[in-house]
């Protein structure tokens, strides 16, 4: 295999060892959520070296192909989840309308106050009081997103004490009469660092999405402020426009 790859023009061997896995993949032989052989054996079934299997490994990592799973090894990325983040829906209505299992963990629910940066992404005063809610989110038993919730406890009396193992906006608009309007959005591709990192199983460095909304009610008033961290692989933002 070495010999032979070596005379098969200028592509660099891990490129050729990319192609042959993503063939594969693309075939339908590597189906979604397959845990791949290990580094050692793709080395020997392919003719090359463990280092160009890390190389090509790395390269359909980055390309959402595949995904690595802290102490478990490589596995084929599912389809991405169709994801609209102007729209308020149910994570889990979305999920399941795609035709996937979800699942969400509260992790933390803190009372605190409002810091210097959390007060420009706001419009609050610094030392408000602001609740903190963090959740895991899953499809298919994968933690896929973690999020940091700000909300507001003036306009939400009594938020902290609730189920947050269930939709947010359904729980804004059913107890609080809530529709929230007027979103702000930001989204760009990061390296996901600890506790998120931890809290998705994968290394930290691990590249990833961080979307930011903010929203407020019908008067103007502040409503919440979401952090999401999600793998890369998980998504594929859609948005429609009229």
């Amino acid at each position: 295999m070495e010999a032979r790859a070596n005379g098969e023009g200028s592509t660099p061997l891990y490129l050729r060892v990319r192609d042959q896995l993503a063939n594969q993949i693309e075939a339908g032989l590597l189906a979604a959520n397959t845990r791949l052989p290990s580094e050692r054996v793709l080395a020997e079934s392919h003719g090359t070296t463990r280092v160009t299997t890390r190389l090509a490994l790395a390269q359909l990592e980055a390309e959402g192909r595949i995904y690595r799973s802290n102490r478990r090894g490589w596995f084929v990325s599912p389809p991405r989840l169709v994801y609209n983040p102007t729209q308020d829906y149910s994570f889990s209505d979305n999920v399941t309308s795609q035709g996937r299992t979800p699942a969400t963990e509260t992790l933390e629910v803190t009372a605190t106050e409002v810091a210097p940066w959390l007060a420009n992404k706001t419009g609050l005063a610094v030392g408000d009081a602001i609740v903190r809610l963090r959740r895991r989110r899953q499809v298919d038993g994968r933690p896929v997103l973690v999020e940091n919730i700000y909300l507001n406890p003036k306009r939400l009396p009594g938020i902290e004490q609730y189920d947050f193992n269930r939709s947010l906006w359904k729980l804004l608009r059913e107890k609080y009469s809530v529709e929230l309007q007027g979103k702000r959005i930001e989204m760009f591709p990061t390296a996901l660092v600890d506790p998120q990192a931890e809290a998705l199983g994968v290394n930290a460095g691990t590249a990833g999405l961080y979307v930011t909304r903010r929203s407020h009610d019908a008067d103007g008033v502040f409503v919440e402020f979401d952090e999401e961290f999600w793998l890369h692989d998980t998504l594929s933002i859609q948005v429609e426009v009229q």
